[in-house]
Protein backbone atom coordinates (compact mmCIF):
# COMPACT_ATOMS: atom_id res chain seq x y z
CA UNK A 1 0.00 0.00 0.00
CA UNK A 2 1.33 3.68 -0.83
CA UNK A 3 0.30 4.53 2.95
CA UNK A 4 -0.73 1.98 5.80
CA UNK A 5 -0.68 2.18 9.46
CA UNK A 6 1.14 -0.84 11.14
CA UNK A 7 -0.21 -2.52 14.07
CA UNK A 8 1.31 -0.73 17.30
CA UNK A 9 4.66 -2.10 18.30
CA UNK A 10 4.22 -0.93 21.86
CA UNK A 11 1.85 0.61 24.48
CA UNK A 12 2.64 3.95 26.37
CA UNK A 13 0.94 2.50 29.10
CA UNK A 14 4.29 0.04 29.58
CA UNK A 15 5.83 1.69 32.77
CA UNK A 16 8.91 1.63 31.22
CA UNK A 17 7.94 3.31 27.74
CA UNK A 18 6.06 5.58 29.68
CA UNK A 19 8.92 6.99 31.63
CA UNK A 20 10.67 6.85 28.55
CA UNK A 21 8.54 8.80 26.78
CA UNK A 22 7.98 11.56 30.09
CA UNK A 23 12.04 11.45 31.08
CA UNK A 24 14.03 11.39 27.84
CA UNK A 25 11.26 12.98 25.46
CA UNK A 26 9.19 15.21 27.87
CA UNK A 27 6.48 13.61 26.19
CA UNK A 28 4.01 15.11 29.31
CA UNK A 29 0.46 14.77 27.30
CA UNK A 30 0.54 11.55 25.98
CA UNK A 31 -2.73 10.44 27.47
CA UNK A 32 -5.86 13.48 27.26
CA UNK A 33 -8.87 12.74 29.05
CA UNK A 34 -7.50 8.96 29.71
CA UNK A 35 -7.39 8.33 26.27
CA UNK A 36 -3.39 8.49 23.96
CA UNK A 37 -2.96 11.47 22.24
CA UNK A 38 0.01 9.30 20.69
CA UNK A 39 0.59 5.71 19.18
CA UNK A 40 3.64 3.50 18.40
CA UNK A 41 1.85 2.77 15.10
CA UNK A 42 4.37 3.29 12.20
CA UNK A 43 2.55 5.11 9.42
CA UNK A 44 4.60 3.66 6.65
CA UNK A 45 5.17 5.84 3.12
CA UNK A 46 6.05 4.39 0.33
CA UNK A 47 9.00 5.62 -1.49
CA UNK A 48 7.07 7.48 -4.43
CA UNK A 49 4.48 8.92 -1.50
CA UNK A 50 7.34 9.80 0.34
CA UNK A 51 8.82 11.71 -2.85
CA UNK A 52 5.42 13.46 -3.42
CA UNK A 53 4.49 14.83 -0.41
CA UNK A 54 7.99 16.21 -0.01
CA UNK A 55 7.76 18.04 -3.47
CA UNK A 56 4.35 18.99 -2.17
CA UNK A 57 5.41 20.85 0.89
CA UNK A 58 8.46 22.47 -0.70
CA UNK A 59 5.99 23.94 -3.62
CA UNK A 60 3.43 24.91 -1.11
CA UNK A 61 6.56 26.78 0.96
CA UNK A 62 7.91 28.28 -1.87
CA UNK A 63 4.28 29.23 -3.33
CA UNK A 64 3.02 31.25 -0.04
CA UNK A 65 6.43 32.49 0.27
CA UNK A 66 5.92 34.42 -3.21
CA UNK A 67 2.85 35.69 -2.41
CA UNK A 68 4.22 37.07 0.95
CA UNK A 69 6.48 39.51 -0.70
CA UNK A 70 2.77 40.94 -2.39
CA UNK A 71 1.93 41.96 1.36
CA UNK A 72 5.22 43.63 1.97
CA UNK A 73 5.19 45.70 -1.07
CA UNK A 74 1.74 46.80 -1.21
CA UNK A 75 0.23 48.39 2.04
CA UNK A 76 -3.54 47.27 0.57
CA UNK A 77 -2.60 43.45 0.05
CA UNK A 78 -1.50 43.69 3.69
CA UNK A 79 -4.09 45.32 5.32
CA UNK A 80 -6.43 42.48 3.44
CA UNK A 81 -4.60 40.13 6.67
CA UNK A 82 -6.25 42.24 9.10
CA UNK A 83 -3.47 42.36 11.45
CA UNK A 84 -2.87 44.79 14.36
CA UNK A 85 -0.22 47.56 14.03
CA UNK A 86 1.73 46.06 16.41
CA UNK A 87 2.10 42.68 14.45
CA UNK A 88 2.62 44.12 11.44
CA UNK A 89 5.71 46.12 12.83
CA UNK A 90 7.47 42.85 13.91
CA UNK A 91 6.73 41.22 10.70
CA UNK A 92 8.23 44.31 8.77
CA UNK A 93 11.08 44.42 10.98
CA UNK A 94 12.11 41.14 10.06
CA UNK A 95 11.37 41.83 6.10
CA UNK A 96 13.62 44.86 6.31
CA UNK A 97 16.56 42.86 8.12
CA UNK A 98 16.56 40.13 5.81
CA UNK A 99 15.70 37.99 9.40
CA UNK A 100 14.20 34.80 7.32
CA UNK A 101 14.78 31.74 9.09
CA UNK A 102 11.98 29.56 8.56
CA UNK A 103 10.50 26.81 10.21
CA UNK A 104 7.40 25.89 8.82
CA UNK A 105 4.58 22.94 8.55
CA UNK A 106 2.65 22.00 6.15
CA UNK A 107 -0.61 20.09 6.33
CA UNK A 108 -1.61 17.71 3.57
CA UNK A 109 -4.01 15.88 2.63
CA UNK A 110 -3.87 12.67 0.17
CA UNK A 111 -6.81 12.85 -2.12
CA UNK A 112 -5.11 9.53 -4.16
CA UNK A 113 -4.13 10.94 -6.62
CA UNK A 114 -1.72 14.10 -5.24
CA UNK A 115 -1.36 15.64 -1.96
CA UNK A 116 -3.25 19.22 -1.24
CA UNK A 117 -2.32 21.53 1.67
CA UNK A 118 -5.29 23.03 3.84
CA UNK A 119 -3.15 25.34 5.91
CA UNK A 120 0.42 26.38 6.51
CA UNK A 121 1.94 26.29 10.70
CA UNK A 122 4.89 29.33 10.21
CA UNK A 123 4.67 31.03 13.08
CA UNK A 124 5.55 28.36 16.05
CA UNK A 125 4.74 24.58 14.47
CA UNK A 126 5.21 22.40 17.17
CA UNK A 127 5.53 18.63 17.60
CA UNK A 128 9.07 18.41 17.94
CA UNK A 129 9.12 15.50 21.00
CA UNK A 130 6.94 13.54 19.21
CA UNK A 131 9.02 13.93 15.76
CA UNK A 132 12.48 12.27 18.05
CA UNK A 133 10.84 9.91 20.56
CA UNK A 134 7.82 8.59 19.10
CA UNK A 135 10.12 6.90 16.33
CA UNK A 136 13.07 5.84 18.68
CA UNK A 137 10.32 4.40 21.04
CA UNK A 138 8.81 2.88 17.95
CA UNK A 139 11.62 0.59 17.08
CA UNK A 140 12.67 0.12 20.99
CA UNK A 141 9.22 -1.75 21.22
CA UNK A 142 10.25 -3.71 17.83
CA UNK A 143 12.92 -6.18 19.25
CA UNK A 144 10.19 -8.80 19.65
CA UNK A 145 9.69 -8.79 16.03
CA UNK A 146 12.30 -6.47 14.43
CA UNK A 147 10.97 -7.69 10.97
CA UNK A 148 7.98 -5.17 11.20
CA UNK A 149 10.47 -2.46 10.65
CA UNK A 150 12.50 -4.19 8.34
CA UNK A 151 13.41 -2.21 5.18
CA UNK A 152 12.00 1.26 6.77
CA UNK A 153 13.83 4.48 7.34
CA UNK A 154 12.63 7.42 9.62
CA UNK A 155 13.10 10.29 7.58
CA UNK A 156 12.49 13.30 10.62
CA UNK A 157 15.22 15.13 11.09
CA UNK A 158 13.56 18.45 12.05
CA UNK A 159 15.17 18.91 15.37
CA UNK A 160 18.54 18.26 14.46
CA UNK A 161 18.56 20.48 11.84
CA UNK A 162 16.98 23.10 14.12
CA UNK A 163 19.63 23.01 16.10
CA UNK A 164 21.87 23.65 13.52
CA UNK A 165 20.16 26.69 12.35
CA UNK A 166 20.12 28.40 15.38
CA UNK A 167 23.75 27.56 16.00
CA UNK A 168 24.53 28.82 12.92
CA UNK A 169 22.96 32.29 13.69
CA UNK A 170 23.96 32.39 16.91
CA UNK A 171 27.67 32.14 15.21
CA UNK A 172 26.70 34.76 12.67
CA UNK A 173 25.79 36.82 15.61
CA UNK A 174 28.64 35.93 17.33
CA UNK A 175 31.26 36.98 15.32
CA UNK A 176 29.62 40.94 15.10
CA UNK A 177 31.08 41.06 18.95
CA UNK A 178 34.07 40.75 21.00
CA UNK A 179 32.84 37.81 23.49
CA UNK A 180 30.11 35.34 23.26
CA UNK A 181 27.99 36.34 26.29
CA UNK A 182 24.94 36.71 24.52
CA UNK A 183 22.41 33.72 24.70
CA UNK A 184 19.53 31.89 22.81
CA UNK A 185 16.38 32.59 24.38
CA UNK A 186 13.51 30.76 23.85
CA UNK A 187 10.36 32.37 24.48
CA UNK A 188 6.94 30.32 25.38
CA UNK A 189 3.76 30.54 26.57
CA UNK A 190 4.08 30.00 30.09
CA UNK A 191 0.77 29.30 30.87
CA UNK A 192 0.93 25.99 28.71
CA UNK A 193 2.70 22.73 29.83
CA UNK A 194 2.49 21.37 25.96
CA UNK A 195 4.60 24.60 24.72
CA UNK A 196 6.91 24.12 27.98
CA UNK A 197 7.58 20.68 27.14
CA UNK A 198 8.47 21.38 23.22
CA UNK A 199 11.14 24.31 24.81
CA UNK A 200 12.23 22.61 27.45
CA UNK A 201 13.16 19.43 24.84
CA UNK A 202 14.59 21.92 22.56
CA UNK A 203 16.17 23.72 24.92
CA UNK A 204 18.14 20.01 26.02
CA UNK A 205 19.14 19.82 22.43
CA UNK A 206 20.79 23.02 22.32
CA UNK A 207 22.57 23.08 25.41
CA UNK A 208 24.11 19.36 23.94
CA UNK A 209 25.37 21.18 21.23
CA UNK A 210 27.47 23.95 23.53
CA UNK A 211 24.72 26.43 23.07
CA UNK A 212 23.63 28.68 25.69
CA UNK A 213 20.16 29.34 26.88
CA UNK A 214 17.84 30.37 28.30
CA UNK A 215 14.04 29.56 28.74
CA UNK A 216 11.99 33.01 29.53
CA UNK A 217 8.64 34.59 29.16
CA UNK A 218 7.83 37.16 26.83
CA UNK A 219 7.67 39.59 29.70
CA UNK A 220 11.02 39.38 30.07
CA UNK A 221 12.51 41.00 26.89
CA UNK A 222 13.84 44.36 27.04
CA UNK A 223 15.99 46.61 25.16
CA UNK A 224 19.32 47.38 27.14
CA UNK A 225 21.36 51.24 26.84
CA UNK A 226 23.56 49.53 23.65
CA UNK A 227 20.27 48.39 21.81
CA UNK A 228 20.24 44.43 22.51
CA UNK A 229 17.69 42.47 23.47
CA UNK A 230 18.11 41.20 26.64
CA UNK A 231 16.37 39.16 29.14
CA UNK A 232 17.36 38.78 33.07
CA UNK A 233 21.23 40.71 32.37
CA UNK A 234 21.78 38.45 29.59
CA UNK A 235 22.35 39.39 25.87
CA UNK A 236 20.03 37.56 23.77
CA UNK A 237 21.52 36.43 20.10
CA UNK A 238 19.32 34.23 18.81
CA UNK A 239 15.16 34.35 20.02
CA UNK A 240 13.44 30.84 19.32
CA UNK A 241 9.73 31.98 19.64
CA UNK A 242 7.08 29.71 20.32
CA UNK A 243 5.24 32.48 21.72
CA UNK A 244 2.17 33.45 18.98
CA UNK A 245 2.47 36.80 17.08
CA UNK A 246 -0.76 37.90 17.77
CA UNK A 247 -0.19 37.42 21.70
CA UNK A 248 2.73 39.82 21.15
CA UNK A 249 -0.38 42.63 20.30
CA UNK A 250 -0.37 45.39 22.98
CA UNK A 251 2.85 43.85 24.47
CA UNK A 252 5.14 47.11 25.90
CA UNK A 253 8.23 45.91 24.53
CA UNK A 254 7.00 45.18 21.20
CA UNK A 255 8.22 48.42 19.85
CA UNK A 256 11.64 48.29 21.17
CA UNK A 257 11.77 44.10 19.65
CA UNK A 258 10.78 45.44 16.26
CA UNK A 259 13.75 47.78 16.89
CA UNK A 260 16.14 45.47 17.66
CA UNK A 261 15.32 42.92 15.07
CA UNK A 262 15.45 45.74 12.22
CA UNK A 263 18.96 46.78 13.50
CA UNK A 264 20.06 43.38 13.35
CA UNK A 265 20.94 43.14 17.18
CA UNK A 266 19.08 39.84 17.13
CA UNK A 267 18.09 36.96 15.00
CA UNK A 268 14.46 35.67 15.29
CA UNK A 269 13.30 32.05 14.58
CA UNK A 270 10.48 31.35 13.61
CA UNK A 271 10.80 35.28 12.18
CA UNK A 272 7.93 37.60 12.38
CA UNK A 273 7.91 37.58 8.68
CA UNK A 274 5.82 34.69 8.60
CA UNK A 275 3.15 35.57 10.12
CA UNK A 276 1.46 36.33 6.56
CA UNK A 277 2.13 32.60 5.61
CA UNK A 278 0.42 31.44 9.00
CA UNK A 279 -2.95 33.13 8.22
CA UNK A 280 -4.71 30.80 5.73
CA UNK A 281 -5.19 33.74 3.63
CA UNK A 282 -2.04 33.57 1.90
CA UNK A 283 -4.05 30.60 -0.18
CA UNK A 284 -6.60 32.62 -1.67
CA UNK A 285 -6.24 33.35 -5.48
CA UNK A 286 -4.36 29.52 -5.60
CA UNK A 287 -1.29 31.39 -5.63
CA UNK A 288 0.19 29.44 -8.36
CA UNK A 289 0.24 25.97 -7.18
CA UNK A 290 -2.13 22.72 -7.62
CA UNK A 291 -1.18 21.87 -3.93
CA UNK A 292 -2.84 24.65 -2.53
CA UNK A 293 -6.36 24.21 -1.59
CA UNK A 294 -9.12 26.21 -3.73
CA UNK A 295 -9.37 29.21 -1.16
CA UNK A 296 -11.54 32.67 -1.29
CA UNK A 297 -12.00 35.50 1.24
CA UNK A 298 -15.47 34.61 2.74
CA UNK A 299 -16.21 38.34 2.96
CA UNK A 300 -16.50 38.66 -1.09
CA UNK A 301 -18.27 35.39 -1.39
CA UNK A 302 -21.63 35.23 -2.24
CA UNK A 303 -23.10 33.21 0.74
CA UNK A 304 -25.81 31.50 -1.42
CA UNK A 305 -23.41 30.02 -2.90
CA UNK A 306 -21.70 28.10 0.75
CA UNK A 307 -25.64 27.50 1.34
CA UNK A 308 -26.56 25.90 -1.86
CA UNK A 309 -23.52 23.57 -1.62
CA UNK A 310 -22.66 22.32 2.38
CA UNK A 311 -20.50 19.75 1.31
CA UNK A 312 -18.34 21.51 -0.65
CA UNK A 313 -17.36 23.73 1.96
CA UNK A 314 -14.99 24.41 5.03
CA UNK A 315 -15.07 27.67 6.60
CA UNK A 316 -12.02 28.89 8.84
CA UNK A 317 -11.09 32.13 10.18
CA UNK A 318 -8.13 33.05 8.39
CA UNK A 319 -5.12 33.14 11.61
CA UNK A 320 -6.85 30.05 14.26
CA UNK A 321 -4.94 27.69 15.40
CA UNK A 322 -5.14 23.85 16.24
CA UNK A 323 -8.63 23.25 14.68
CA UNK A 324 -10.40 26.20 16.15
CA UNK A 325 -13.03 27.71 14.01
CA UNK A 326 -12.62 25.70 11.53
CA UNK A 327 -16.37 24.32 10.21
CA UNK A 328 -16.29 21.39 8.04
CA UNK A 329 -19.73 21.56 5.39
CA UNK A 330 -20.05 17.83 5.30
CA UNK A 331 -20.02 17.53 9.45
CA UNK A 332 -22.97 19.72 9.77
CA UNK A 333 -26.40 19.61 8.73
CA UNK A 334 -28.00 22.07 6.68
CA UNK A 335 -29.70 24.07 9.53
CA UNK A 336 -26.69 24.58 11.60
CA UNK A 337 -24.19 24.83 8.54
CA UNK A 338 -26.87 27.89 7.72
CA UNK A 339 -26.37 29.50 10.71
CA UNK A 340 -22.57 29.04 11.33
CA UNK A 341 -22.13 30.60 7.66
CA UNK A 342 -24.32 33.86 8.93
CA UNK A 343 -22.61 33.78 12.03
CA UNK A 344 -19.40 34.03 10.39
CA UNK A 345 -20.83 36.77 8.21
CA UNK A 346 -22.12 38.76 10.81
CA UNK A 347 -18.28 38.36 12.63
CA UNK A 348 -16.53 39.30 8.97
CA UNK A 349 -18.46 42.49 8.34
CA UNK A 350 -16.91 43.54 12.04
CA UNK A 351 -13.35 42.90 10.29
CA UNK A 352 -12.91 39.40 11.22
CA UNK A 353 -11.17 37.83 8.55
CA UNK A 354 -12.33 34.65 6.79
CA UNK A 355 -11.92 32.46 4.40
CA UNK A 356 -14.16 29.80 2.68
CA UNK A 357 -12.22 26.47 1.15
CA UNK A 358 -13.19 23.86 -1.00
CA UNK A 359 -13.56 20.78 0.72
CA UNK A 360 -10.57 17.95 0.56
CA UNK A 361 -12.07 14.85 -0.55
CA UNK A 362 -9.86 12.79 1.09
CA UNK A 363 -8.92 9.21 1.04
CA UNK A 364 -8.97 7.26 4.02
CA UNK A 365 -6.18 4.64 4.90
CA UNK A 366 -5.79 1.28 6.38
CA UNK A 367 -5.17 1.06 10.24
CA UNK A 368 -5.40 -1.07 13.25
CA UNK A 369 -8.76 1.01 14.43
CA UNK A 370 -10.70 1.06 10.53
CA UNK A 371 -10.00 3.53 8.06
CA UNK A 372 -8.74 6.58 9.08
CA UNK A 373 -7.72 10.23 7.50
CA UNK A 374 -4.25 11.41 8.10
CA UNK A 375 -2.84 14.82 7.87
CA UNK A 376 0.86 14.77 6.89
CA UNK A 377 2.15 17.30 8.27
CA UNK A 378 5.62 17.76 6.73
CA UNK A 379 8.33 20.36 8.51
CA UNK A 380 10.04 22.51 5.79
CA UNK A 381 13.40 24.63 7.19
CA UNK A 382 14.29 27.36 5.10
CA UNK A 383 12.12 26.15 1.89
CA UNK A 384 13.87 22.76 2.52
CA UNK A 385 11.95 19.10 3.89
CA UNK A 386 13.27 18.32 7.19
CA UNK A 387 10.79 15.72 8.28
CA UNK A 388 6.96 14.51 9.47
CA UNK A 389 4.41 14.65 12.16
CA UNK A 390 1.54 12.93 10.90
CA UNK A 391 -2.01 12.84 12.89
CA UNK A 392 -5.03 10.20 12.41
CA UNK A 393 -8.74 11.13 12.59
CA UNK A 394 -12.09 9.36 11.76
CA UNK A 395 -13.50 12.82 10.59
CA UNK A 396 -12.12 15.90 8.11
CA UNK A 397 -11.37 17.78 11.37
CA UNK A 398 -7.94 17.58 12.84
CA UNK A 399 -7.61 19.24 16.13
CA UNK A 400 -6.39 17.96 20.25
CA UNK A 401 -8.26 14.76 19.37
CA UNK A 402 -6.09 13.39 16.82
CA UNK A 403 -4.00 10.85 17.13
CA UNK A 404 -0.22 11.24 16.61
CA UNK A 405 1.81 8.25 14.88
CA UNK A 406 5.54 8.29 14.16
CA UNK A 407 6.60 7.90 10.29
CA UNK A 408 8.39 5.58 8.72
CA UNK A 409 9.62 5.17 4.63
CA UNK A 410 9.84 2.02 2.86
CA UNK A 411 13.13 1.62 0.91
CA UNK A 412 16.03 1.80 3.13
CA UNK A 413 17.88 0.03 6.28
CA UNK A 414 16.72 1.53 9.48
CA UNK A 415 18.48 3.40 11.84
CA UNK A 416 20.62 2.10 15.18
CA UNK A 417 17.80 2.54 18.04
CA UNK A 418 18.85 5.30 20.22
Amino acid sequence: AAMIVQAPLGDLRDPALFRAANDEFLLWDAFVAGKPRVSLAPLVLSASIHEAARTAAEAVIAATGRASIAAFSDAREAEKYGFSKDVLALARASFAASDDAQLARVDLLWTGSRFVACEVNADCPGGHNETVGLPILTRRASYASPERLAGLVDPTEVVPALVARIGALYRERASDLSEREGVVGLVYATAYSEDLQICAFLERELRRAGLPTRRLPVTALAVDASGDLCAYGKRIDVLYRYFPVEYMEGLPQGAAIADAIRRRRVRTIASFREAFIQSKRIFVGGRASENLAETYDFAAMDRRRLLADREAWVVKKAFGRVGDEVFVGPLHGDDEWRELVLEVARRAATGERWVAQRFVDQVPIPTPWGPRLVTLGAYVLDGKFVGYFARLSEKSHVSHDALVVPVFVQGRPVREVA
